[in-house]
């Protein structure tokens, strides 16, 4: 069952890039010719209005498939999302004016999300015919965002240009880890001003938390390493909130390693970002609790993923991604013989969304210090226990490909090393998973200054092994203050 899985896996992701390349090539003629049009004719126009109804009807049809997505350039090439579209002559004209035009706004292309309405598009075409960039792209892009913002476009975000042509190699390291930590942190607030918004007004921003998941796929596509090692951050007050990032961010890793396309991993990722929502039902006493819970509690928080199904739905945003995000929501706590909770009349085997999510919120929950833990596992500690409970509670082979995604010494673990130093895991070697890059904080004379820290990769440094994992906590080591080095 689960390689058919994989094989259906595989033919919708070849399927999609092909709908995407079809559609993104048509998006990218008719966006400039309706920006052509609205340059000579006002929006009342009826020449306008039928070329502005031509480019609505090609967003529509990617909206059916697709409920965000990106048009951007990168190295002289188009992709839509993902997919990158086939540069042919019946589209030379409208892809030199975009390579010329957005580089000099400061941005690389835009994202769209669906419930964009015609209003909201066409003060969008009119804004970016008209619009004068400066000098500096930084201050044109900055002067784009603020336009957009006064007119009200909150369904077409700018995709900053970034400075992949023009930068150094560590340059480019340093703006991809300061992206990954941008992205990192503004979803943790997005988490909690969605829980505060649940608790207190019974409505949860679907189109927001979709916004916020598709960022995290373009993290992991960008540089998977610089978002996997802020989940190793921890913070009890905000527990909750990075507990959840953390999770849509495994998740999707884990999904991605699958071979997920973009709009699978999009549907994965709503759910695991949303999976606890349910608790903004529970009292915050107990959500918060220090300790072990007692029985009454454990009947209190094993309600959290019933209450979560029921304020999506009151959300009132039916559709594909939030029919899985309730699914997963719901079974993200059965176990896969068909025990956990909540009770069910009939046992059943969880989703496959569900069983991934089951999988990361326990790891996730095992090495993060969970408020109700009386310890905090090690995480090679925490796989030999997820192993030792396999076949009953979780996937043996959904299990086995996140084992290979974390690899043995999953990013941010502390090591001791047969050179008598010590290092933090900084991006694993697929080709090898006992030989991975490890930043060096210490050696057997004690832990270095942050300037003088180095990476080296163990593939290449062949003398020098990984001897066993080290509790940071035990020895004082913040990984936090190592995160933006390397």
């Amino acid at each position: 069952m689960f390689s058919n899985s994989i094989s259906d896996i595989k033919k919708q992701q070849e399927a999609f890039e092909a709908f995407l390349e079809e559609n993104g090539r048509k998006l990218v003629s008719i966006l400039y010719s309706t920006i052509k049009v609205s340059g000579m004719y006002d929006a009342n126009n009826n020449r306008y209005i039928e070329q502005a109804a031509k480019l609505r009807e090609t967003l529509s049809v990617i909206f059916a498939q697709e409920d965000d997505f990106s048009l951007t350039t990168k190295g002289g090439h188009f992709f839509m999302s993902e997919a990158r579209l086939r540069t042919e002559r019946d589209l030379d004209t409208a892809m030199t004016y975009f390579l010329e035009k957005w580089p000099a706004m400061g941005v690389s292309g835009f994202s769209f999300s669906k419930g964009l309405d015609p209003r909201e598009l066409d003060k969008f075409v009119y804004l970016i015919s008209g619009f004068e960039p400066v000098e500096d792209v930084r201050d044109s892009f900055q002067q784009l965002k603020d336009r957009l913002n006064q007119l009200r476009i909150e369904r077409i975000v700018p995709v900053w240009i970034g400075d992949d042509d023009k930068d150094t190699p560590e340059a480019d390291k340093q703006s991809t880890r300061a992206q990954a930590r941008k992205t990192f942190f503004s979803a943790v607030g997005a988490v909690q001003e969605t829980m505060n918004q649940a608790r207190s007004t019974n409505t949860i921003n679907v189109a927001k938390t979709k916004r916020v998941v598709q960022e995290l796929i373009n993290r992991i596509i960008e540089d998977e390493a610089a978002i996997t090692e802020l989940t190793t951050l921890r913070s009890f007050d905000d527990y909750t909130y990075v507990h959840s990032v953390n999770v849509c961010v495994l998740s999707l890793i884990l999904g991605y390693h699958l071979g997920m396309d973009r709009k699978m991993l999009s549907n994965l990722g709503v759910g695991a970002l949303l999976h606890d929502i349910g608790k903004t039902k529970l009292p915050l006493e107990l959500v918060n609790k220090p300790g072990m819970f007692d029985e009454y509690d454990w009947q209190q928080m094993r309600k959290h993923p019933i209450h979560g199904v029921k304020a999506l739905v009151k959300a009132r945003a039916t559709d594909e991604t939030t029919a899985r995000a309730c699914s997963t929501i719901f079974e993200h706590h059965l176990a896969l013989d068909g025990t956990g909770y909540p009770d069910l009349l009939t046992k059943r085997k969880p989703s496959l969304f569900a069983r991934i999510v089951a999988i990361v919120d326990t790891y996730n929950a095992m090495t993060s210090g969970r408020v109700y833990h009386v310890k905090r596992h090690l995480p090679d500690d925490a796989i030999t226990s997820m192993a030792n409970r396999i076949e009953k509670a979780f996937d043996p082979l959904l299990f086995k490909v996140f084992i290979n995604s974390l690899g043995i010494y999953p990013v941010g673990t502390v090591v001791a090393l047969s050179s008598n130093e010590i290092g933090i895991i900084a991006k694993n070697n697929p080709a090898d998973l006992e030989r991975p890059e490890v930043k060096i904080i210490a050696n057997q004379d004690g832990l270095f200054e942050i300037n003088e820290v180095k990476v080296i990769d163990l593939s290449e440094e062949r003398d020098i092994k990984v001897t066993k994992v080290i509790d940071d906590d035990k020895y004082n080591i913040d990984v936090a203050n190592y995160i933006d080095i390397g």
